[in-house]
C-alpha cells in the first residue's frame, strides 16, 4: 500500500522507492528465517541470490569490463525484481476485504490521475512520469490490481468494475506505444474470449482464435517492429531514428557476446545495463559500438534501452536459467487454470508474464518500480497455485496410501 501510494512520484521524484521496498521485503524474509527458522521456505530466494553472487564474483575475478563498485550496483539491480516474487510466493499473503478495498482505491486514483494526464497531452504526462511508457505501465498495473482486489469468493469479477478497468486500459492507448497496443489486445482476449481449458485443449476454433490474436498483436505493433528492428532510417540524425538503430545493435552485439563468452557471458555491469552506462564498460569498445549514436561514451542514453540484450551478461547458462524461471512461474498458473474458480487469478498472472516479456524487448520495466510491483502480484498468485499443488499432492499421496492398505488387507 505504501509503495502503490508513491508509485507515480517514484518514477522521477522518489526514484529509490523500489530499492527501499525490495530491502523491506528482504527484511521480512530475514526476520522470518532468524526468528521462526523458516529458511527452507525461501529456498528460491537463496538460489537466486547464490546465482547472482556467483556472477558477481566471476565478473570481479575473471573479467575486467567494469569496477567492483558498479558490478555490485548491477548485482542489486538484477536481483531486485526477483526479491518480491520470492518473498510473496513464500509467505503467501492473504488480503482482507479491507486490504483489497484500500489497494483497489489507491489503484483507481493512480489510474485516473495518469488517464487525465494523458488526456491533457504528452507534455503534461512527461512532466509527471518522465515518459509516456511509464503512463501505460501504471494504467496496466492499476487495472490488474483492481481486478485482483474485486474477485469474489466464487471466482467472479464484478461487472461494474470491469467497466472501470476497460476505461483505464483504453486511456492507456493514448501513450501511443506499440508495446502497449500489443498487451491491450492480449488483455481483451483474456477478459472477453479466453475460457478455462482453452490453452490446454486445442481444437480448430481455439487454433483459429490464437492465430487471430497473434496476427492482431503483430498488426498493431508492426510499425514500431519494422521501425526499430528491420528498416530504421539511417540517413538522418533524428533522435528517434538513432534510437531505432541503437536497439538492433544491442541485440546483435548481445548475440555475439553469447557466442564469444560461452557459457557464462561477459559478467555484470558489462553490457546493456545502467551501471555499464554510467561507468562506461569496456565491452562497447571491444565490439566497436562505442561510436554508435546513443551507445557512445558521450551520449550513452540508449544503452539500457532494452532488458533482453542484458541477458548476454549471463551467457547461455543464464539465458537457460531465465527461461526456467518463467516456466517455473507458469507451472503454478497452469494449476490455477484447471479450476474455473481461479480463472481471473490465472488471467492476471498470464498477463503479467506477457507484459514483462513484451516490455523487455524495448524497455527495462522488469528491473524498475512497475516491474517490481508486477512481480509482487505474480508472486501472490503463484503462491495460490503452489498451495493448490501441495494440496493436490497430499490428496494423491493419501489416496495411494489408502489403496496400499486395502491391497495389504486383501
Amino acid at each position: 500500500m505504501f509503495g502503490l501510494t508513491l508509485l507515480i512520484p517514484s518514477i522521477q521524484f522518489v526514484t529509490y522507492l523500489d530499492e527501499c521496498c525490495a530491502m523491506l521485503f528482504a527484511c521480512v524474509a530475514a526476520f522470518d528465517c532468524i526468528v521462526n527458522r523458516n529458511w527452507k521456505k525461501y529456498s528460491l530466494l537463496w538460489i537466486i541470490i547464490g546465482i547472482m553472487t556467483f556472477y558477481a564474483i566471476y565478473s570481479i575475478l575473471f573479467l575486467n569490463f567494469n569496477t567492483p563498485k558498479y558490478i555490485i550496483m548491477d548485482w542489486v539491480i538484477e536481483i531486485k525484481p526477483y526479491i518480491p516474487f520470492c518473498i510473496f510466493i513464500a509467505i503467501a499473503p492473504v488480503f482482507t476485504d479491507k486490504d483489497k478495498y484500500i489497494i483497489s482505491y489507491i489503484s483507481t486514483i493512480n489510474g485516473l490521475i495518469i488517464g487525465l494526464a494523458l488526456l491533457c497531452g504528452h507534455t503534461v504526462t512527461e512532466a509527471i512520469v518522465f515518459h509516456v511508457t511509464y503512463a501505460g505501465g501504471i494504467l496496466f498495473l492499476s487495472s490488474l490490481l483492481i481486478i485482483f482486489c474485486n474477485i469474489d469468493k466464487n471466482g467472479n469479477f464484478q461487472r461494474k468494475k470491469l467497466y472501470l478497468v476497460m476505461l483505464l486500459l483504453t486511456l492507456g492507448l493514448l501513450c501511443t506505444r506499440s508495446k502497449y497496443y500489443g498487451i491491450y489486445v492480449i488483455t481483451l482476449f483474456f477478459l472477453f474470449v479466453y475460457r478455462p481449458g482453452m490453452l490446454r485443449r486445442f481444437n480448430i476454433s481455439h487454433i483459429i482464435i490464437l492465430i487471430l490474436l497473434f496476427t492482431t498483436v503483430l498488426a498493431v505493433s508492426w510499425s514500431k517492429i519494422n521501425f526499430y528492428f528491420i528498416s530504421g532510417n539511417g540517413d538522418t540524425f533524428d533522435p528517434e531514428v538513432a534510437y531505432s538503430f541503437a536497439r538492433p545493435v544491442l541485440f546483435l552485439t548481445g548475440g555475439l557476446i553469447l557466442l564469444d563468452y560461452f557459457p557464462l557471458g561477459s559478467g555484470l555491469a558489462s553490457f546493456a545495463t545502467y551501471p555499464s552506462q554510467i561507468s562506461y564498460a569496456g565491452t562497447y569498445y571491444e565490439y566497436g559500438i562505442n561510436t554508435v549514436h546513443g551507445l557512445s561514451p558521450n551520449m550513452p542514453d540508449f544503452i539500457c534501452d532494452a532488458f533482453f540484450p542484458s541477458l548476454a551478461q549471463f551467457g547461455f547458462i543464464g539465458l537457460i536459467l531465465f527461461i526456467a524461471f518463467w516456466c517455473y512461474d507458469y507451472s503454478f498458473l497452469r494449476i490455477l487454470a484447471r479450476n474455473p474458480k481461479y480463472r481471473y487469478q490465472f488471467i492476471i498472472g498470464a498477463l503479467i508474464i506477457c507484459y514483462i516479456l513484451i516490455e523487455s524487448v524495448g524497455g527495462n520495466t522488469f528491473t524498475q518500480t512497475i516491474g517490481m510491483f508486477a512481480m509482487s502480484i505474480l508472486g501472490t498468485i503463484c503462491a495460490k497455485g503452489k498451495e493448490l499443488k501441495v494440496s493436490s499432492n497430499e490428496i494423491g499421496e493419501k489416496t495411494n496410501s489408502e489403496i496400499v492398505l486395502k491391497l495389504q488387507k486383501i
